[in-house]
């Protein structure tokens, strides 16, 4: 069976899932399109499954590979960084990017015996810093500043995946309890791309548009979160690269998930979004 896909071809209950993304994201939008997204190359090339959802704003077009994968929930790990980002301007919890420096508390983070943040991250770092590097404990002090009760309004109301809060404040995006879909990211990075996040305000997108864009040049501007799921709860790690292309008149949303039973798949992530980023004319 291919896991790309026409449009005569969706399934039903794909078509209305897609449809509920868009509207409990809460805009106005019409019914997606769905298209091919002929990726399985590329995954198969990397020895690991995984899915990619594109989205064309201005055409309403949801380009989709591998949709049961796309629907299926994860552990959001690093790629919260954007709506904790969002939640810690807009509470109060961080003052802004630059200046209010988020405290270390010493400990260095391991996975598989080795350290695997940067060197950055280990003492106290502001946010132009710590989400681009994905610094852990930077986060994990903001995530207590902001609180459980802060968390669970804006992730309900902005229908961030599960928006499961429960267990420790500083790690239910990591633990397993907060939980997303693929597609589910699309919805809320569109929301983000476009400004309408509830309860967040202009300044704090502002803030987030500029410590988040990777690549600018006079052609398009890139902004994107890699993320490295290693809660236990699949079979394997799996890594995330999400975001929005902004070229033209148009913006494409994107949110890929893959595999990762060996950490040097970790590079894999933007080499294969990329690719599919390019075939749909987002990138050049």
């Amino acid at each position: 069976m291919q896991n790309g896909f026409s449009h005569r071809n969706v399934p039903q209950r794909l078509a209305r899932l897609l449809l509920a993304t868009a509207l409990v994201a809460g805009t106005a939008h019409a019914a997606p399109q769905t298209g091919p997204l002929d990726a399985r190359p590329l995954f198969d090339a990397a020895g690991t499954d995984g899915t990619m959802v594109i989205h064309n704003v201005r055409e309403q077009r949801t380009l989709v590979y591998n949709p049961k994968r796309a629907a299926t929930a994860y552990s959001p790990a690093s790629t919260f960084k954007i709506f904790n980002t969002l939640i810690g301007l807009e509470t109060g919890a961080v003052a802004d990017v630059d200046h209010d420096k988020l405290p270390w508390d010493g400990k260095v983070w391991m996975h598989h015996g080795k350290p695997i943040l940067p060197a950055v991250c280990n003492g106290d770092v502001a946010l132009r810093a710590a989400l681009p590097n994905s610094c852990v404990p930077a986060y994990q002090a903001l995530a207590r500043r902001v609180g459980t009760v802060q968390y669970r309004k804006y992730l309900t109301a902005a229908h961030f995946g599960n928006a499961d809060v429960e267990g420790p404040v500083d790690r239910f995006w990591l633990n397993g309890h907060l939980k997303i879909t693929a597609l589910q990211q699309v919805a809320f990075l569109r929301d983000a791309a476009a400004h309408q996040v509830p309860l967040i305000s202009a300044r704090s997108f502002e803030a987030l548009d500029d410590i988040l864009t990777i690549e600018k040049t006079a052609d398009y501007t890139l902004r994107a979160k890699t993320g490295w799921d290693a809660s236990g709860d699949a079979k394997a790690d799996v890594g995330w690269w999400v975001g929005w292309v902004t070229r033209g008149a148009d913006t494409w949303v994107f949110a890929l998930n893959l595999d990762m039973p060996r950490p040097e798949l970790g590079a894999r992530r933007q080499e294969i979004a990329r690719a599919m980023l390019r075939q749909v004319g987002a990138l050049p």
